[in-house]
């Protein structure tokens, strides 16, 4: 785990050392949690007197945090226990918040304590020189168009904000406990009147994007004319007319900035997947969804053709819920998916992952939509992917590997082995108990020199070293598989 790449200019030089300290740790997973100061120093390009320095400060940190113990070992080496994805999480959160960089990001974009600059520079104890110096870098540094373009384009700026804030939970700018009250009040009412069933993080992203919106109208910046061209459109429904006419109510609107904000806040839910599919039909545009998505169950059926398990239904609501996006006139990035680790499922799930960019390429050649970027590439191969995976068996893709598994102890034994290799049902795996003509993979403690395919010789329990391999092993053999399979066309 490692702080994104796109988060890392809100924190602090200093402070993002200290972060990068914690992550090498993390990720280099020694079995006796020890480093060498030689290896941390050159991790973090440091002199060993600045990484002297590092370390004081991570002590004072993990004293803060029960489960972490950082303390020096023989040999010049270091040792941290206790640390996990959720201590480090908790680490980049606090230096984050303590940064005066993000401070000054949530001073210019929220204004929530309604300082002057020069008030703000006098809270903080800074100069006027170091916060101007601190925001040019930061504003160079984010090299985002979006805050490029802030000055016309408020909804996206709206986006990036909420984006920022979702990521390092930051809500202390909103302490006006009356303004929090209406704002909660109204998100549990527009919930009611679209009917929606948000989970606990649905609920929070409803909180942080509602609270941006909110604050930055207090502040003056309103979405415009100009911004209808980044919404959906909506028909007339009676549930958009009554979405309308609750904003123009309970917060004193006229019509049209009303409507703009119901198409502004249906385009946040539209992303983030919440509307049903039964309602979508409340688009301008939605035959285009329909068509799109039908185009990809033809694809569907004919991959699976003669499978009875397909639960169409289910997977048709899916897709028509990703497809929707076409409709969504930017692309806003809704997770933090890299295209690297791609790569993994390209490897482990192979027919999945075939009959997943066969839907990516009508989704890319139908010419009714806009064209996708990369980032939107990576995170469509995902809602693919996913969707595949979730609504349709495993057992109905034709990479299925055989595992025959017969140990000289015994039943007992070769039944507690069997268990164990449950696990791997990800990979679409078929456990016999005896070996076949369709056996890929035999597992036992004796090696038999009549069985032609991969045999695996495991003279002990596996632990966890054995698995890996067999894992590693699964893998291969589908991916030769596969390949005998095309060349055999």
């Amino acid at each position: 785990m490692k702080i994104l790449k796109a988060f890392v200019p809100f924190l602090d030089k200093e402070r993002y050392l200290l972060v990068r300290f914690f992550e090498f740790f993390l990720n280099k997973n020694s079995d006796d949690h020890t480093i060498s100061l030689i290896e941390i120093q050159n991790e973090l390009a440091v002199s060993s007197y600045r990484l002297r320095e590092i370390i004081t400060t991570a002590q004072d940190i993990c004293a803060k945090i029960p489960e972490l113990h950082l303390s020096p070992v023989k040999d010049k080496r270091i040792r941290l226990t206790g640390l996990g994805t959720l201590q480090l999480k908790k680490i980049i959160l606090q230096e984050a918040h303590a940064s005066l960089r993000f401070k000054i990001f949530i001073h210019i974009s929220l204004k929530p304590k309604s300082y002057s600059d020069s008030k703000f520079q006098k809270k903080n104890g800074i100069s006027r020189a170091t916060y101007f110096r601190f925001k040019s870098n930061l504003i160079s540094d984010l090299d985002n168009k979006l805050i490029q373009s802030s000055h016309t384009n408020e909804s996206c700026i709206r986006y990036y904000i909420y984006s920022v804030i979702l990521y390092f939970s930051y809500l202390d700018f909103f302490d006006d406990t009356d303004s929090k009250k209406q704002l909660i009040d109204s998100i549990n009412q527009i919930t009611l009147l679209l009917k929606l069933s948000p989970t606990n993080t649905q609920r929070k992203q409803h909180l942080y994007f509602g609270a941006v919106s909110y604050w930055r109208s207090k502040n003056g910046h309103r979405l415009t004319k100009a911004d209808n061209r980044f919404f959906v459109a909506v028909k007339n429904t009676p549930e958009i007319i009554n979405f309308t006419q609750y904003f123009i109510n309970s917060w004193n609107m006229k019509k049209t900035r009303a409507l703009r904000c119901v198409r502004f806040f249906t385009t946040f839910l539209l992303t983030y997947e919440e509307i049903s599919a039964e309602k979508l039909p409340f688009l301008h545009g939605y035959d285009l969804v329909n068509d799109l998505t039908q185009q990809q169950l033809t694809i569907i059926r004919k991959h699976f053709a003669g499978n009875s398990t397909l639960n169409i239904n289910s997977l048709t609501n899916k897709l028509l819920k990703t497809n929707v996006k076409i409709l969504i006139p930017v692309f806003l990035n809704t997770s933090y998916t890299n295209p690297k680790t791609c790569f993994f499922y390209e490897n482990s799930y192979l027919d999945a992952d075939q009959l997943t960019k066969k839907l990516l390429n009508v989704r890319n050649a139908y010419k009714k939509s806009r064209p996708l970027g990369s980032d939107e590439y990576t995170q469509l191969y995902y809602s693919y992917l996913f969707t595949i995976m979730a609504e349709i068996p495993i057992s109905s893709f034709s990479d299925r590997i055989h595992i025959a598994v017969d140990f000289s102890p015994g039943v007992t034994y070769t039944d507690y082995v069997k268990k164990k290799l449950i696990e791997f049902s990800f990979l679409n795996i078929q456990i016999d108990n005896f070996v076949n003509p369709q056996t890929d993979i035999y597992i036992t403690n004796n090696f038999d020199q009549t069985f032609k395919n991969e045999q695996v010789i495991w003279e002990r329990p596996p632990q966890t070293a054995e698995l890996m391999h067999l894992r590693k092993l699964i893998v291969r053999v589908k991916n030769n598989k596969l390949k005998k399979k095309e060349s055999d066309y």
